[in-house]
């Protein structure tokens, strides 16, 4: 059994070309998963819409140890 992994597009035809030169003239049995890219338009998630966004009194930052102090760097 062999793998290969890929990155294809789509077209509205909803075809999926994949191209395998070294193999020719056979039956050959194939398992699909896929999973779609993010969007191309590049553009993060603006985490400040996340900020406050747990309502739960119970959660909380517990208390921190203090930091010991460290060698300077040069």
């Amino acid at each position: 059994m062999h793998s290969i992994k890929l990155k294809s597009h789509i077209g509205s035809d909803g075809l999926l070309q994949v191209h395998l030169p070294e193999i020719r003239d056979t039956d050959i049995e194939v398992i699909i998963v896929y999973q779609t890219s993010p969007p191309k338009d590049g553009k993060a998630v603006d985490l400040s819409q996340f900020y406050g966004c747990i309502q739960d009194d119970s959660f909380f930052r517990h208390p921190q140890p203090e930091q010991s102090e460290r060698e300077p760097l040069e």
